[in-house]
């Protein structure tokens, strides 16, 4: 069974930063409607759909099943061809979250990913799991996402479950395997809240949180995300036999 969103997920204004970071503290997501406008939701579907069709050189286009993924640093996105992507991952007011969120050496919106979700896309994340290394995603939906294309799902509070299941390893800079962040307690499956949204919802959440991508059953889901980290992405990691691991 999954929960109605609006049962469980906080609303926040995009400009209130202490309000925004106390529920991600709490929750580990929070929603933000109406984080682009009409006119900006258009031509930011217009840049993704140019990502996708001439992918240039500085982006990489995944392999996806059905669907498209293309993933670029924001270093590397160029504000003149795609005015509106990079600005809606380089607002002040995000930024003031993330370093309220990780503290001195945060990296802001070092990732940002376009993705087109169909009906038949299918992919790991799919799967109930944590992401094997905290990071705060910034995720906005580009068409209105309602239970049959493809809804974001997470159990709102289970941040705090994963943090101190993972604690060990993070004091020896270990990142688990793909198996170790989807061993899970049962119940968790249903607890599964599917946060639906309006094209132009921000959904910020803390990766620590259990949760899985959307599967589209009608329609079509059209989304972008930026990854932002905290100092310790610097930091050499390992895998569990000790040899080193790129945690991205």
């Amino acid at each position: 069974m999954t929960t109605q969103q609006e049962q469980s997920i906080q609303r926040a204004d995009v400009h209130d930063v202490p309000a925004i970071l106390n529920v991600l503290e709490k929750d580990g997501v929070v929603l933000v409607p109406g984080y682009l406008d009409a006119e900006a939701v258009a031509a930011a579907a217009r840049e993704c759909h140019e990502l996708f069709e001439r992918t240039p050189a500085w982006a990489h286009h995944e392999e996806y099943s059905l669907g498209q993924s293309v993933r670029m640093e924001r270093a590397d996105l160029d504000p003149s061809a795609f005015p509106v992507l990079s600005d809606a991952f380089g607002r002040p007011e995000l930024e003031a979250v993330t370093r309220g969120f990780f503290g001195a050496g945060y990296i802001f919106s070092r990732t940002v990913y376009a993705i087109l979700d169909v009906v038949g896309s299918s992919t790991k994340v799919q799967q109930l799991h944590y992401d094997k290394m905290r990071h705060l995603k910034s995720f906005v939906y580009l068409s209105d996402v309602g239970p049959a294309n493809g809804p974001f799902h997470c159990v709102p509070g289970s941040h705090l479950l994963t943090r101190e299941l993972q604690r060990a390893n993070r004091e020896r800079n270990v990142v688990p395997s793909d198996d170790d962040a989807r061993v899970l307690p049962a119940e968790l499956h249903d607890q599964r809240v599917a946060v639906l949204g309006d094209a132009g919802t921000l959904i910020l959440f803390d990766s620590d949180i259990v949760h899985h991508a959307g599967i589209v059953t009608e329609g079509h889901r059209l989304a972008a995300r930026s990854l932002s980290f905290g100092a310790y992405r610097a930091q050499t990691w390992y895998r569990a036999d000790g040899t080193v691991q790129n945690p991205a």
